[in-house]
Parts: C-alpha cells; structure tokens; sequence
C-alpha cells in the first residue's frame, strides 16, 4: 500500500448495444485515505507481517493495544514483543503457515506493552500475496485481557459458589417448571442416602409421603405467584427411614423475569425432632412405667403391715424388689441414653462386642445362643456405648421371649463398606406393621431398650431391619439386622 493518498479506480466495461445485467455489486472507487480510515476505525487492531518476522503495517488499534506509536513497532521483529515461550510458539505457527501447512487460524496469545505489562490477546490470521507478489500474514488482533480477567474471576467466583454449596450442612435443592429436580448437593443426598443420579429427574414429591397432588399444586401455585415459605416436611430416607426437616422454599426467576422452579433449602430436624421425642419419652416414663412400679411397691408395702400368711409377706417382699430392679434398670437405659450425643466416635471390634454380650445373655436368660459368621476382629465406626446396643438387641429376644427354651441366633460379616449384625430369637414374632414401625414410631412401645438402639444406630450412620428370623413364617421369631459403617483402613 502506498504511503501517498490516490484515487484507486476499476477498469471500465466496453461498451455495446447486447449488454447483460450482472448480479455483481457495483464496486465504489476507493482511495488510499478512505481505506486508512476504515482501518484506523475498525474495532480490532490490524497488522501485518512481511518477511523475517517483521512488522510492515499496523493500524491504530494496534497503538491503542500496544499504547505506543507506529514508528514503536514497524521494522522490529514481532517476538520482540512477546516472552520466550509465547514467541516460540506463534514464530512456530508463522513458519507453518507461510510453507502452507495447516495451523489455527485463531487463537491467544500474550503481548508485553512497553510499560512490561504483558497483555492476552486473540489472533485472526489469514494469508495474502502482496503488491511486491511476496506473502504477507494479516492479524486482526482484539484485547481480551478484561475479557480472560472477567472470565477467571467468574471462575473464581464459581468455583466459592460451588464450595459453599458442596459443604453447607443443610440440604439444597433446585426443581425445574415441573416440579423435577435439577440439581441436589451433597448434604441433601447424604440426608436422603441417595446418590446425584437417583435423584435428578425424579419429582420431588415422591421423596415424602405427606405430600398428596393437591398439596404439590397449591405450593406451584404459592411459587408462581412469587411466594416464599418455610414448613415442615418429613422426607423418606432409602433405607426406610424418615428424615423430619424444614424447607425454605423460594422462587427462582430466570433473567427474563419468568418462574424457572423452585430452590429450596432443606435443614435437618433430626436431633430437635429426638429431643422432644426423648423429653415425652421419659415423661411417658414417669407417668407409667415408673409410677406403675412405685404403685407396687406402695400395694407391697402395705401388705407388710397386715397381718397375712408369711408366704403373703414373701411375695410382697419379692414384689418390692422386683420393683426396684426394674426402676433401677429403666434409670440406668435413660442415663446411658443421656450420655449418646457427648461420647465421640471411634473404632470399636464388633466381633469382640458381640461375643462378650452373647456368654453374658447365655449366662443370665440360660439362652441358647447359635453363634455364626466372622469370629475375626471387624472395626466398626461406634463408641464405648457399642456394647449396650448389643446387649439391647440381645435381652430383648430373650426377655420378651414366653418359650421355656429360648434360643438366640447371633451373625457378624462384612458386606462391602458395611457390616451386618444379625440377632433373632424363637419368639412369637411380629406382625408385619409393627415390625416396620418398631424403630420409627413415636410412641414408647418399644421400650425404653429399642429407643437407645434407634439413637445410637442413627449417631453411628447405620442403620437397622426388622425381618422374620424365618422367611414367610412370622410366628418363628424376628430377626434384627443392623447395619454400622466399617472403619476405614488408617482411620
């Protein structure tokens, strides 16, 4: 291009009577200073490069990147500009690319201004022949240093975002339109015992069975009005278990101001729903089971001063003492169910456990204990209470047990990550809904024993069954079979 301004003007048509209209625009007649002023105007910085790497041309968008004059630039070799490695690699591409071979025909690359600030930028490269039949490489260049700084601090920002959501304690969940999730972090997978997978995609509803459709309808309706509430929702945990929580349930617009679903944050009630639970518990228990004994010990008593036969007095006597006994044992369960949350986990032998339980319940209930599976050393993730979840399980198949021989079938083994404790009895056995509902129910039926069980398991992370020791044959027995976490190897 020359340096000087002159018309530039196409070679004119021959004129003839037959002439053919062309679909070919009209090309206006340019000048030098007119492509200047296209050029120097363009968004992007243009430059273009002769041989030996050196720069023949740029526009001042290039001395608006490099914040330096033309006379700055022209004549020097471009990796003058650029850091080792960054000029290896585009003197690479310009090499490649004037023999012919194949190279992209954009990407970034890092300039140094002449203040030392090191810029990104993205390269659109192409190929001509000049005027002097030589071949030039023209760089349109555009500055993305702001565009990569914004980028990497949207990363940034992402990746915070992301951390705080993947390791808040509460649950979070996010529906779409149709009530289906969309995403689920891993506190709210964790509280359910699901995994991402099982639960993306699935409506939301039939994680809970206190929902009906109507219920589900008024709270879309409440969301697309733009309403925002907390309540109470008990969702259902994949073993069988149920999980009390709150939700905090909030619209979710998207950036055309349209309701896109709902996100909600779900917060565990657990240990507040346990603790009015265990408070109505021991009222329960003074108001029944230790007033039923104390009312025996008052009847006892009163025999005493009667004049009655002395086997009367004996058997008010034993009365008494039977009373006591059991008071003595219901303070005692309450007590250790008082020390559960303070006692932290460790690792405990679950065979050791179970073999000292099993002699003791031999010993005590005259059982006949059938003892099977791993007689090898198993650590469990517990505490030093493991033991009286043992014991538990195992005087309750042989207290309530009516049968003049009672037998008690004990199992320990490893199951993956887990390990199954099993213990059953010949007992009457249960019926089916008071065998799902014997861990789950709020009421004191199950005693004060299969209460510290529930709690201790649920402090434990496992989780427990009740089965029929013998397969379609409730009338044989139950088995109770528990699952704990195997403490990991170093731990």
């Amino acid at each position: 291009m020359s340096k000087k301004t002159g018309k530039r003007t196409q070679k004119g048509k021959k004129s003839g009577s037959k002439t053919k209209k062309s679909s070919t625009p009209n090309i206006p007649v340019w000048n030098d200073a007119m492509i200047q002023v296209i050029l120097n105007n363009a968004h992007d910085g243009i430059v273009i490069l002769g041989d030996d790497y050196k720069i023949e041309y740029v526009n001042e968008g290039i001395e608006r990147i490099y914040e330096a004059e033309a006379s700055e630039l022209l004549e020097h070799d471009f990796r003058k500009f650029m850091k080792d490695d960054m000029a290896a690699m585009v003197a690479d591409h310009y090499n490649k690319r004037r023999m012919g071979k194949n190279v992209p025909a954009v990407y970034p690359t890092r300039f140094m201004r002449k203040d030392g600030k090191e810029i990104t930028i993205e390269t659109r490269v192409s190929m001509v022949i000049g005027p002097d039949e030589k071949l030039k490489v023209i760089a349109h260049v555009l500055d993305i240093t702001q565009m990569e700084s914004d980028l990497s601090a949207l990363a940034e920002s992402e990746t915070r975002y992301k951390l705080l959501v993947e390791t808040m304690n509460d649950g979070l969940a996010i529906d779409d339109v149709d009530s289906k999730l969309t995403y689920v972090n891993d506190a709210f997978c964790r509280m359910l015992g699901c995994t991402p997978g099982e639960l993306i995609g699935k409506h939301w509803s039939v994680l809970t069975d206190e929902m009906t459709p109507e219920d589900v309808k008024e709270k879309i309706v409440d969301r697309k009005a733009g309403a925002s509430e907390s309540y109470e929702l008990t969702w259902c945990h994949k073993d069988g278990d149920v999980v009390p929580t709150i939700v905090s349930a909030t619209p979710y617009i998207d950036h055309n101001g349209k309701f896109a679903g709902t996100f909600a944050v779900i917060t565990e009630i657990s240990a507040q729903k346990d603790a009015e639970e265990s408070i109505q518990f021991y009222l329960d228990l003074l108001t029944h089971d230790v007033a039923n004994q104390l009312q025996v010990i008052m009847t006892s008593s009163g025999l005493l001063e009667e004049e009655v036969p002395d086997s009367y007095i004996e058997d008010a006597r034993q009365d008494i003492l039977a009373a006591v006994d059991r008071c003595n044992r219901l303070i005692t369960k309450v007590k250790r169910a008082g020390q559960i949350r303070l006692i932290p986990l460790s690792s405990m032998d679950i065979v050791e456990v179970l073999d000292e339980k099993t002699a003791v319940l031999e010993r005590v209930y005259n059982a006949k204990i059938h003892r099977t599976g791993s007689k090898k050393k198993i650590m469990v993730d517990a505490d030093v209470l493991l033991g009286e979840l043992v014991w538990n399980l195992l005087e309750n198949s042989a207290r309530h047990n009516p049968t003049d021989k009672k037998e008690v079938w004990a199992s320990v083994r490893s199951k993956g990550d887990s390990v199954l404790l099993s213990i059953g009895d010949n007992g009457p056995g249960l019926s089916d809904t008071r065998k799902k509902n014997l861990f789950t129910e709020r009421s004191h039926a199950g005693g004060v024993g299969l209460k510290l069980v529930r709690q201790m398991i649920r402090k434990y992370g496992g989780s427990v069954e009740v089965v029929n020791r013998v397969k379609g044959k409730p009338s044989e027995g139950v088995n109770f079979i528990v699952s704990l976490r195997k403490t990991k190897k170093g731990k």
